[in-house]
């Protein structure tokens, strides 16, 4: 998928799995039963999934007796759980925008950050889906003088954690609201500078199979785009319209859900030390959202914590400039048959607040976005 992906497009090639079977699971998990299967020989109580599926493949009227996975052997420590095991849920929506923003999951399954907010996200998901027995399990103490709370390792080959927004998310606005507001209380920011106002998103998407041994740059330096373009210009032709999975499903949602306009762009590439997290080399898209939108942005998402919110309410007391080329769209709305009156094109534009109408005929007259075919008329060239 690419810059130009549409939500339906990917909507269409998010992951569509909403519950989970014993048959999805990592073979090395283990779950035991209410009543053990005579088919079944067992050593102890509980079997690896692997073995389980070697003995009766995928069997749904044998899910009915699993009782219990195992999440720590030498501690024989264990949840109740029953299958097919549902994650169409706001605990799911709000642990999956936690953990791929802010999250670890690929040798455990843990959160490693100053924010309470999100320490207490991480406690109420995990005991949603779990219960309450969970709780026990689950492990704070400070470390480097910031918080670190981390749930069972092996929760982290129960629950799917994917680098493309799911189905079920997608499909829900109030799911997709709840979403927006963890991912960009942890991710984004509210920027406010004197009258400029403007909120951000950021993210980074690995490009390492792209840009592998083509680029010399020093290691932990970030190349920007204007560097990259004037260095590397083929390359930058290569990533800038690759965005991050992620990034390209959150501005798509703010368009379909809640008419929230953004612009989408790369903004520098990274030769990492490591490729744990985001690849050797990776890129940083960032998202911006300008203008009247900002309002729409506060009314329908908005932050969490009280810092960010502080600062979008100071947003709303200043007026916000309206998106460029805001006056195509009140000629579409006033066209007929193609053709602008003049007149009302400027009793429009005033309405709006605008003092010069005048000035946006000439400009998109030179821009040949339209046209002018006679006296106090125009002719819009674009659909």
């Amino acid at each position: 998928m690419d810059i130009n992906t549409t939500f339906s497009e990917y909507r269409e090639k998010a992951p569509s799995k909403s519950e989970i079977h014993y048959w999805d699971l990592h073979p090395q998990l283990c779950v035991g039963f209410s009543s053990i299967p005579e088919k079944i020989k067992m050593k102890g109580k509980s079997i690896t999934i692997g073995r389980l599926c070697s003995l009766v493949g995928k069997n749904s009227m044998l899910e009915k007796i699993i009782s219990f996975m195992v999440t720590q052997k030498r501690l024989r420590r264990r949840l109740n759980i029953r299958f097919p095991f549902s994650i169409d849920n706001l605990y799911f929506v709000e642990l999956y925008a936690l953990m791929i923003s802010e999250g670890s999951f690929k040798t455990e399954f843990r959160l490693h950050v100053p924010e309470n907010i999100f320490h207490n996200i991480f406690e109420k998901s995990l005991t949603g889906l779990f219960g309450d027995e969970i709780k026990d399990q689950i492990k704070q103490k400070p470390e480097k003088n910031i918080m670190r709370t981390s749930a069972p390792c092996s929760i982290r080959y129960f629950l799917p954690i994917t680098k493309h927004i799911p189905k079920f998310i997608l499909v829900n606005k109030e799911k997709c609201r709840r979403y927006l507001q963890i991912a960009f209380e942890a991710e984004g920011s509210p920027i406010l500078i004197k009258s400029k106002r403007y909120i951000s998103l950021k993210r980074n998407v690995d490009i390492t199979h792209i840009l592998e041994n083509k680029t010399h740059y020093i290691e932990t330096k970030r190349i920007y785009t204007g560097q990259l373009e004037k260095d590397y210009p083929s390359l930058k032709n290569l990533v800038e319209d690759k965005p991050p999975l992620l990034l390209l499903g959150e501005k798509l949602i703010l368009k379909h859900y809640f008419n929230i306009a953004s612009i989408m762009k790369l903004e520098a590439i990274r030769i990492n030390k490591t490729n744990y997290r985001c690849g050797k080399i990776s890129a940083r898209w960032a998202l911006y959202i300008y203008a009247d939108s900002v309002n729409r942005f506060i009314k329908e998402i908005n932050f969490l914590t009280k810092r960010k919110k502080d600062i979008t309410a100071k947003m709303l007391k200043i007026k916000g400039r309206n998106r460029q080329y805001f006056s195509l769209d009140v000629m579409k709305s006033i066209e007929k048959d193609g053709k602008i009156n003049t007149s009302d094109f400027v009793k429009k534009m005033k309405s709006k607040g605008y003092k010069s109408p005048m000035t946006y005929l000439w400009r998109y007259s030179k821009k040949g976005l339209i046209k002018r075919t006679k006296r106090g008329e125009y002719e819009l060239l674009i659909k």
